[in-house]
């Protein structure tokens, strides 16, 4: 059974998130708050969530910069939340109230998360150079692996979805580690020699895996990982495409792919093998495109957030991209996330970065 605070406290009623390496200018002169927001109103208005019960009171996440949102494939009001400073927090209640998680996790930059798809008690987060597991919905946690190189840093974490749900990890540097055991051992895969900076396997079909690389495009696999294609050369007909923004899976059409990068955003119907354009608002590699996100009840529903010169904007689409509707943000902070709530659609969530300052 999941920590929850028996704590008393006046909360504000909601009608009513995934992410990856992005850099950010060090000459920032952005402000307002991060954290986390939502709309219950596909983005026309906007209300902070960042309620964060604790035994001294209720405290406050609108500082802590959002690196990844990651859901719990069996509960959709759960979500775990990675941050660049705070450590990891989670939300059980679709975003009302947030905890903090406990130990090494309580702290610092948080790399990746990944939830167990039958168990939501088990749950696999890391720091850069640990991971760390928990089999008690986040009370207690064990290190399984570390990183010794120090020009190496883990940078993400995923599950297949089958038993005996073999552990994904990859790494900085390029390599792909595996874990048969419940990550009692490793072993290394492949070693792509490229940066990496995080992996997606499909839930409907555990045999298809993507690879995602810092400036190097897509890699896929379809055969759970043991052989790898890269989908780059697909795509070089977009100049710019090869470098990494944001990569998002439809979960239930193992075909259906979008590829956001410094061009723009792709779409492909053919799991990377083909490519078209969504015809945006922003020209072809003018804003950088960090929030990204498709209604995964109706693929007409596109959602994009556009930073350019450090000035933010919200944009949706009710008809596949073909017109679209600007919308002003809620913080001038830099638009990290979005996702949109799998039971309700007018529901979509944003999580704002505080540029890193030199």
């Amino acid at each position: 059974m999941r920590k929850i605070f028996l704590l008393s406290i006046a909360l504000i009623t909601l009608t009513f998130m995934g992410a990856g390496c992005v850099s950010f200018s060090s000459k920032s002169t952005t402000s307002g708050p991060a954290g986390m927001f939502i709309s219950n109103n596909r983005g026309d208005t906007w209300t902070q969530i960042s309620a964060w019960p604790t035994l001294d009171g209720v405290k406050s996440i609108a500082n802590s910069s959002v690196y990844r949102i990651v859901e719990d494939p069996n509960d959709n009001k759960a979500m775990y939340m990675a941050t660049r400073e705070n450590g990891m927090f989670y939300t059980y209640d679709d975003g009302k109230t947030w905890q903090r998680a406990e130990g090494a996790l309580s702290s610092g930059f948080v790399y990746a998360i990944a939830v167990h798809p039958q168990d939501k008690c088990i749950i696999y987060a890391s720091n850069g150079t640990k991971i760390y597991r928990t089999d008690d919905c986040s009370r207690t946690w064990q290190e399984v692996y570390r990183e010794s190189r120090s020009d190496t840093m883990i940078a993400a974490i995923a599950f297949s979805h089958v038993a005996p749900y073999k552990v994904f990890v990859i790494e900085t540097n390029g390599d792909l580690l595996r874990s048969f055991d419940g990550s009692d051992s490793w072993s290394v895969v492949n070693r792509f020699k490229i940066r990496l900076v995080n992996i997606i396997t499909h839930p409907k079909d555990d045999n298809l895996i993507y690879i995602i690389s810092k400036s190097n495009g897509l890699y896929r696999s379809n055969d759970g990982g043991e052989n790898w294609t890269s989908l780059a050369s697909k795509m070089k007909s977009f100049s710019g495409s090869k470098e990494y923004r944001r990569h998002v899976i439809d979960i239930n059409n193992p075909n259906l792919i979008y590829w956001v990068s410094t061009y723009g955003v792709l779409v492909s119907d053919t799991a990377g093998d083909s490519w078209q354009e969504i015809s945006l608002l922003t020209p072809p590699g003018s804003a950088d495109i960090y929030g990204f996100a498709v209604n995964p009840k109706n693929t007409k529903e596109i959602y994009y957030t556009a930073t350019i010169n450090e000035r933010s904007t919200f944009y949706k689409s009710m008809d596949g991209g073909q017109n679209w509707i600007t919308k002003k943000l809620p913080s001038a902070q830099i638009p990290s996330i979005l996702r949109v709530h799998p039971d309700h659609p007018d529901w979509i969530y944003l999580g704002f970065t505080i540029p890193p300052k030199k």
